[in-house]
């Protein structure tokens, strides 16, 4: 699957054009174009991919045959040619990443017939159905339980780069911070370090190992491959130092030194819009998804719950339940966290 480019290559090259029944008989086909980075960043292009194997599962199940094809990309200079190129041979593309947005735009406007399905943003368009996840609500939550489990009284966050989908996740996560340590009547402080890039887990370590160094026991990662980078540095760090995970459940990466991972399913999402499309049921449009639609939240901390103290649990629960009733809106933006107000009252009382 992963050699799709350079076979799809060769396809366009050497083979006479199909006829009308050929066409038809062929199977449904998906093809994910990842942001830069690749499979095997265990996390966000990772997740896609996942979502494409379950819709092929899904449809399995059914009797029905799914193509899923991968098409990676290592620059942002890739996006246009790797989008074209999928668009040419799939009944729907999936984009991922923020960054890939305009590509998306250009590229559905050409190929009219085809679904594109855009994770981590918006892009508008009759053949577009974007997605926007409130990463704010988990990056909160996220927050809440660092304040808590903090020694240091100092935490972190490794944003790869300062685009709004990770903005999400940081003006959340802070914002959980500061209302934990309200909650808990004590200073806690934020050091942030962007990397600059979601593919350098080089330099992600190093920036790692420079928050560590400054004090931080709990580092946020927000980074992608690069985020991987982040975890490393924990092999050498010493015990009572965390990284929290994103995208996926990294927990099991280093057992009992992930304190948790925020979970952004975008597998589910390009599962059901895969097969909503071999429905005839794809749906363009924005769609904004967050913790009161299942599609963001903590892990279980099966390595780490122990870790908490018990009222932080409670707070955790009650701030989780707020956030799904609206109560409580977690900043989305840098700007957002400015005029934010810690919500003590809510969350200290029964």
């Amino acid at each position: 699957m992963i050699l799709f480019l350079s076979c799809l290559s060769i396809l366009l090259i050497g083979c006479s054009p199909q006829s009308s029944d050929e066409l038809s008989s062929r199977p449904f086909t998906a093809i994910l174009v990842t942001d830069v980075g690749g499979l095997g960043d265990k996390g966000f292009n990772d997740s896609g991919w996942t979502g494409c194997q379950k819709a092929q599962q899904q449809l399995s199940a059914r009797g029905v045959e799914l193509d899923v094809h991968v098409i990676e990309s290592r620059e942002q200079t890739d996006y246009v040619d790797n989008l074209n190129l999928a668009a040419e041979r799939g009944d729907i593309v999936i984009g991922l990443g923020f960054l890939i947005a305009d590509a998306i735009k250009q590229v559905a406007d050409y190929h009219t017939d085809t679904h594109f399905l855009f994770i981590d943003g918006q892009v508008e368009g009759p053949n577009i159905a974007s997605y926007e996840f409130h990463a704010q609500d988990g990056g909160f939550l996220a927050g809440l339980l660092a304040s808590y489990v903090t020694q240091s009284g100092v935490v972190g966050v490794a944003p790869g780069m300062d685009i709004p989908p990770v903005q999400r996740f940081a003006a959340g996560y802070r914002a959980g911070v500061i209302t934990g340590a309200r909650l808990q009547n004590r200073d806690i402080q934020t050091l942030t370090s962007v990397i600059g890039s979601f593919n350098d887990p080089v330099k992600g370590k190093s920036l790692a190992q420079s928050l560590m160094g400054q004090g931080a026991d709990i580092i946020f990662q927000l980074a992608g491959n690069s985020g991987l980078g982040v975890i490393e540095a924990l092999k050498n760090a010493p015990q009572g130092v965390y990284v929290i995970g994103v995208d996926i459940d990294q927990d099991d990466i280093l057992p009992g030194r992930i304190l948790t991972s925020v979970l952004k399913r975008m597998d589910r999402v390009v599962s059901d819009k895969i097969i909503a499309a071999y429905d005839d049921q794809f749906e363009p449009g924005v769609f904004q998804v967050g913790l009161k639609e299942g599609y963001v939240s903590l892990t279980e901390m099966k390595h780490t719950r122990d870790l908490a103290p018990p009222h932080a649990l409670i707070i955790l629960d009650r701030a989780q339940s707020l956030i799904v009733e609206s109560t409580i809106t977690p900043p989305a933006t840098y700007a957002e966290l400015d005029s934010f107000i810690p919500p003590v009252e809510l969350l200290d009382s029964p």
